[in-house]
């Protein structure tokens, strides 16, 4: 499976409410950041697209918070890299 799209699934996984939020901005923050290179190979406007902004939202994730803004946060930056991804 590509890196892309384990990526893809993570998301899907937190979408679905079967990722712990918390341990989903520790795990995708370390993930992009590990594979980018074959991330940027396999799909490079998806990779900017997911590198861009989702390690800050990520970032914010702190044990107690409620974590509403940050699933739709992550919802906005997964359609917009799903559907370059899906277009190329």
């Amino acid at each position: 499976m590509s890196k892309i799209q384990q990526a893809f699934n993570m998301i899907e996984e937190l979408l679905q409410g079967k990722y712990d939020p918390l341990q989903f901005s520790c795990d995708m923050e370390q993930f992009l950041f590990d594979n980018f290179s074959s991330m940027r190979q396999e799909a490079p406007e998806v990779n900017d697209i997911l590198q861009e902004d989702l390690p800050e939202i990520c970032a914010e994730g702190e044990p107690g918070m409620d974590f509403t803004d940050m699933i739709e946060k992550v919802e906005r930056e997964y359609k917009k890299a799903k559907e370059t991804y899906n277009g190329k």
